[in-house]
């Protein structure tokens, strides 16, 4: 039988947080990291989508720092 992930509210909150600077696959990676389970790009697009969170579609923009800002 599957054992299903439950989410914690600092999980939550950190997808709500990081929506716009990471990608589903960072997020799971830092995810796994931080709660020593396998969390997978699936399992945060669904928890995207169950609190309302969408996306643009399309490939994400990169965002340059100059050297000078640090």
């Amino acid at each position: 039988m599957a054992s299903y992930k439950r989410w914690q509210d600092s999980e939550l909150e950190f997808i709500k947080q990081n929506k716009d600077v990471m990608s589903d696959l960072e997020l799971a990676a830092k995810l796994s990291q931080m709660s020593s389970t396998n969390v997978t790009t699936s399992m945060i697009r669904r928890q995207r989508r169950k609190l309302g969170i969408v996306k643009p579609k399309g490939r994400r923009k990169k965002i340059y720092q100059s050297a000078d800002q640090g």
